[in-house]
């Protein structure tokens, strides 16, 4: 649990004792203890809470001088070939034997900063999947990072401006680059690579994690596959375990509660594992699934206690509208829980689904464009006639059509509609029309290629995106989170496996739910849905309760505070109408009132520019 920061200025000229402080203080939280070094022309730094013990350290000798907020997985491994006493002085040994190649000898969640002594050369690396954040600033001769944009947009350093491009990317869904954050000229690091810095205004980035490289060991049996995922599973979560208390995500998925199963196995103390879910304790009235009796018949079978979501007036809403709180602010009570009952370390399924327990979506399109019509055949036989269609419909047609006149899967892109583009001024809209109205005909599924597919779901970010928001926001109440299911020797083996495992008998999910028979609840291993009918009804629920709420928070906005490219007048108009005993409209690109994310930008605004 710590984050970093630092000032290298490549011209050589000695760094400022004021700027490495103001950016510390922007960086850190009230209850942090700071850690800063200033050798001339760098500054590095790392924080943490004061009831928590650092992740992150300086390591320095003759060559390199290494900034790291690191945790390494496979330590035995590394200890083979050379020996250290810290992991910031692995990942410098590490650089020294392999250079800028060094970050993908190592399994683990990491970002560093190494200046090498010897060239004069400033590096980045991020860990595969980005598990630790890293953002940075660089202009002229002057590089100032630290593990979140807000943290450098805070202190002032530099110019700080909104992005355009990422509030629409936001408010439409649209594809954005994920490394552009909210701030014009901040940049976060992309995972899986390293940026290396030489002299004024130049820079390189360069990807050493490449998974589309990986071969496919069409030897290997799926009794074979089963086994071994089975015990890469288990050592990724055990090596994760932390001394004291630990949580874990139970939403009665087979993500979530395989490691959550995995954990209860391992923990004798049950007092040392607590559950946390994201379905209520109880609401009067939902449609579908139960999930919260898959939970219970899980946490008597393994005897962990579990807490439910219990939100209180306007909670969820509130927690919506913090500015750095980008992606899933439904984890907020979550954190705070954790961290009232002290909780080190977070577990999460999350990534499960994009990769070892990918489902048989795309599979339609895997068998038919590679020519693989009898195996198609009997899928079709097996799933059905109007199970087919459907597929049929998403994973074939868009493709075979000319010119982009039927979509391809949009990944759950939202419409532009002339209702939500009412919200902008029309010279604004004028200004971003390519990238409103430019066509998404990415085909994330391939062209018969299930691994690509896989690697599109990796590569469209919003697994990392989660990630970040989690990271940074999540440090404040003294916890961090654990993500096993996305371990890099997991994910490297997967992709080694023949892909028809992945749809090992047209059975959904079926690699996963063997690897984890005997260990899994069985009623949730062999669930066929991912239903969560209390939760999403609490969900909504809480936002039909909340438009008062949203109405005061608009109209409570200073004249000269509001953002000049939206129409305010539609926006008081939409204010005007909201009502909690008005019945929201569920309708795709449908507005039913001030969209929370205005006032989140407004709040954005006010805060860092």
């Amino acid at each position: 649990m710590s984050f970093i920061y630092g000032i290298v200025n490549l011209d050589n000229k000695p760094v400022k004792k004021e700027e490495v402080h103001q950016l510390a203080s922007a960086v850190t939280d009230s209850v942090f203890i700071e850690n800063t070094t200033i050798e001339g022309s760098y500054a590095l730094g790392y924080c943490h809470r004061q009831d928590r013990d650092a992740k992150a350290g300086i390591y320095k000798s003759k060559d390199v001088t290494v900034l790291a907020d690191i945790r390494i997985y496979n330590v035995d491994k590394l200890k083979e070939i050379f020996s250290f006493e810290t992991f910031e002085e692995a990942f410098a040994k590490a650089y020294l034997k392999w250079g800028n190649q060094c970050a993908n000898h190592i399994n683990g969640d990491f970002s560093v900063i190494v200046i090498d002594h010897r060239s004069g050369e400033v590096f980045m690396f991020r860990d595969h999947i980005g598990a630790r954040p890293l953002a940075y600033s660089f202009e002229g001769s002057k590089l100032i990072f630290a593990s979140h944009e807000f943290g450098i947009a805070k202190s002032k350093l530099t110019e700080v401006l909104l992005s355009e491009e990422n509030l629409l990317s936001q408010y439409f869904r649209l594809p954005s680059t994920y490394s552009q954050t909210v701030f014009q000229n901040i940049y976060k690091v992309f995972p899986g690579h390293f940026i290396q810095f030489v002299t004024d205004d130049k820079k390189h980035e360069e990807k050493y994690w490449k998974p589309e490289q990986i071969v496919e060991n069409k030897k290997i049996t799926f009794k074979e596959a089963v086994a071994q995922v089975r015990k890469l599973l288990l050592s990724a979560t055990h090596n994760r375990i932390e001394e004291g208390k630990n949580g874990v995500h139970v939403s009665s998925g087979l993500d979530s509660t395989g490691i959550a199963c995995i954990l209860a196995d391992k923990i004798e103390n049950k007092e040392n594992l607590i559950g946390y879910s994201w379905t209520p304790e109880e609401i009067d009235v939902f449609d579908g699934i139960d999930e919260k009796e898959l939970i219970e018949i899980f946490a008597k079978e393994k005897n962990v206690k579990i807490n439910y979501l219990k939100l209180s007036k306007n909670e969820h809403m509130k927690s919506t509208l913090i500015p750095e709180f980008e992606k899933m602010n439904i984890e907020l009570p979550t954190m705070k829980n954790a961290g009232n009952d002290n909780v080190k370390t977070l577990f999460s399924g999350w990534g499960g689904d994009e990769f070892l327990s990918l489902s048989t979506r795309g599979t339609f399109n895997h068998l038919f464009f590679k020519f693989k019509w009898w195996t198609l055949a009997k899928m079709i036989r097996f799933k059905g006639i109007k199970w087919s269609l459907v597929k049929a419909k998403v994973d074939i047609l868009p493709l075979l059509i000319p010119f982009g006149l039927l979509s391809p899967f949009s990944g759950g892109r939202n419409k532009v509609t002339k209702s939500k583009l009412s919200v902008f001024k029309k010279p604004f809209v004028e200004k971003h029309k390519k990238q409103i109205f430019e066509k998404n005909n990415k085909n994330i599924f391939g062209y018969g290629d299930r691994r690509q597919f896989a690697l599109n779901l990796l590569y469209n970010m919003h697994v990392t995106e989660r990630i970040d928001s989690w990271a940074i926001n999540a440090e404040r109440y003294g916890i961090e989170y654990k993500y096993p299911l996305l371990d890099k020797d997991v994910l490297e083996y997967w992709f080694s496996l023949p892909i028809k495992h992945t749809y090992h008998k047209f059975h959904s999910r079926l690699l996963y739910r063997a690897s984890l028979k005997g260990i899994l609840t069985e009623k949730i291993r062999m669930r066929r849905d991912k239903g969560e009918g209390m939760r999403i009804a609490y969900t909504q629920q809480q936002g039909q309760n909340s438009q008062e709420f949203i109405k005061n928070e608009y109209l409570s906005i200073a004249k000269d505070e509001h953002l000049p490219y939206f129409n305010i007048e539609k926006l008081n108009e939409l204010a005007e109408s909201m009502s909690n005993k008005r019945v929201l409209e569920r309708k795709r690109g449908k507005i039913n009132g001030v969209p929370a994310l205005y006032l989140r930008y407004v709040k954005l605004v006010k805060k860092y520019l």
